[in-house]
C-alpha cells in the first residue's frame, strides 16, 4: 500500500500548542504523524520563531514570511488571507501531487489556483470567519478598530465562496457544520472535533485542589480582554473574600491597572504550557464565559479535561456537545456569585468525571478524529 503523505498549510507556527488555532493544528500534526501519515509542513511566521519541535512529526517543514502591512490592508481580499501568499508556497506544494490541507480561510489564497485544480483540498474550518470578525467588531470600544473590523467582515464574507473550490471542509464544531453545509453541501462538509493535548481525561482531580476563580485565555483579543474586564470589574468586585487568578497571553495595561484596584484579583501573564497546566488543576472553580459564538473554544475542552468546577454561559457551548458537562451561568453578576460560592469548596463528584471521559472517549478523541482525516488521503 503506497504511503500515505500530506501537506498542511498553517496560518502560523503551531509550536508552542499555547492558544486556541495553534493547539489544534499542532495536535492535529502529532496524532496523523503517530498514525502513520508523512506530513510536510507550511507555516507562516507571525510573532513566532520557527520550532525545531515540529521536526519530530514532520518531514520537512518550510516558513513564509506574512506579508503585513499597510499595503496588505488595499486589498479587495481579507487582509488575514492576502497577507499570508507566497509564490515560494506555490511553488513548494507543486513539487508533489500530494493532498493538500489548509489551516483555516487565513490559508485559502491559492485554494483555486488553476495549477491546483486537480489536487485534493481539504480546509479547516476553525470559526465562520466573518461571523467571528463581526463579533470583533461588537466587542471593541476603538472606532477605528470597529470599523477595520466590519470591513474585514465583509471581505472574509465576500471570499467565503472560494471554498467550494476545496473538496471537504473539516468542521471544528456542529454549528459550523451545519453553517457550511447549507452553502456548500453535505457530502463536502465533515464534522472533525477539535485536536488538542489530552484525547483522554488522565488528571487525578483529587490533588492540590485550592479555593480560588480561575479565567484563562489570551487577553490581548477584545473577546477575551471584555469578558475578563466584565469580571472582574462586576463579579469579583463583589466579595472580596474569593480569590480571583486572570491567566493567559499578553493582557492590556488597562487590564492590569483594574486588577490592581481588587486586593483579590491576581493577573498572571505568559505562563508557559506547564505552569498553565497545573493552574488549571489547582483551581477549584473556573469561569468560561464569552458573549461572541464562534468555533469550539479549546479552552473549555482544556479545562474539562483537567479542572474541577466548569461555569460556562451558553456562547462559551454553542455547538460543543459538551453541555450537559458544565454549570450553565447567565450574565447576571450576583447569579455567577451565587454558583461559585455553592462550587467553591466542593469537589467535583466521581459521577461527573466519568461523565466526561464517556464524552471524551465519544467525541474528542484525537486519534479517531484524525483517522477521518487519513481516510481521505
Amino acid at each position: 500500500m503506497d504511503e500515505k503523505q500530506i501537506h498542511i498549510v498553517s496560518f502560523n507556527i503551531p509550536y508552542p500548542p499555547n492558544y486556541g488555532g495553534v493547539i489544534d493544528v499542532f495536535y492535529k500534526l502529532e496524532a496523523l504523524s503517530r498514525n502513520g501519515v508523512k506530513i510536510i509542513l507550511h507555516a507562516f511566521e507571525y510573532g513566532r520563531k520557527p520550532a525545531p519541535e515540529l521536526e519530530k512529526y514532520c518531514e520537512k517543514v518550510y516558513y513564509y514570511p506574512r506579508k503585513t502591512g499597510i499595503l496588505s490592508q488595499f486589498s479587495v481580499l481579507p487582509y488575514i488571507v492576502y497577507s499570508r501568499r507566497s509564490k515560494q508556497l506555490l511553488a513548494d506544494l507543486l513539487k508533489d501531487n500530494f493532498p493538500i490541507l489548509f489551516e483555516g480561510l487565513h490559508c485559502c489564497y491559492y485554494l483555486n489556483h488553476p495549477l491546483l485544480k486537480d489536487r485534493l483540498k481539504m480546509v479547516r474550518a476553525h470559526n465562520i470567519e466573518s461571523v467571528y470578525y463581526h463579533g470583533l467588531a461588537q466587542n471593541t470600544t476603538s472606532p477605528f478598530l470597529k470599523l477595520y473590523f466590519r470591513w474585514e467582515a465583509w471581505k472574509l464574507k465576500r471570499f467565503e465562496h472560494v471554498l467550494s473550490w476545496s473538496d471537504y471542509i473539516l468542521a471544528i464544531s456542529t454549528a459550523e457544520k451545519k453553517y457550511f453545509e447549507d452553502r456548500f453541501g453535505t457530502e463536502k462538509t465533515v464534522y472533525v472535533p477539535p485536536f488538542f493535548h489530552k484525547s483522554l481525561i488522565q488528571t487525578d482531580f483529587y490533588t492540590e485542589i485550592k479555593p480560588f476563580v480561575l479565567y484563562h485565555g489570551d487577553l490581548s483579543t477584545p473577546e477575551n480582554h471584555n469578558a475578563a474586564t466584565f469580571l472582574m470589574d462586576s463579579v469579583a468586585s463583589k466579595d472580596k473574600t474569593i480569590p480571583w487568578i486572570f491567566a493567559g497571553l499578553n493582557p492590556r495595561k488597562n487590564l492590569l491597572q483594574l486588577a490592581e484596584k481588587h486586593d483579590n484579583v491576581t493577573v498572571l501573564a505568559n505562563l508557559d504550557e506547564e505552569k498553565m497546566l497545573q493552574l488549571i488543576r489547582e483551581a477549584s472553580v473556573h469561569i468560561l464565559f464569552t458573549n461572541q459564538v464562534s468555533g469550539l473554544k479549546l479552552k473549555l475542552l482544556h479545562t474539562l479535561a483537567n479542572g474541577q468546577h466548569c461555569l460556562a454561559n451558553k456562547e462559551m457551548v454553542e455547538g460543543s456537545g459538551l453541555e450537559k458537562l458544565c454549570r450553565i451561568i447567565s450574565n447576571h453578576p450576583d447569579e455567577i456569585l451565587k454558583i461559585i460560592r455553592e462550587c467553591l469548596h466542593n469537589q467535583i463528584p466521581e459521577t461527573e468525571i466519568i461523565q466526561r471521559k464517556i464524552v471524551f472517549h465519544r467525541i474528542y478523541d484525537n486519534d479517531i478524529n484524525s483517522l477521518k482525516i487519513n481516510f481521505f488521503l
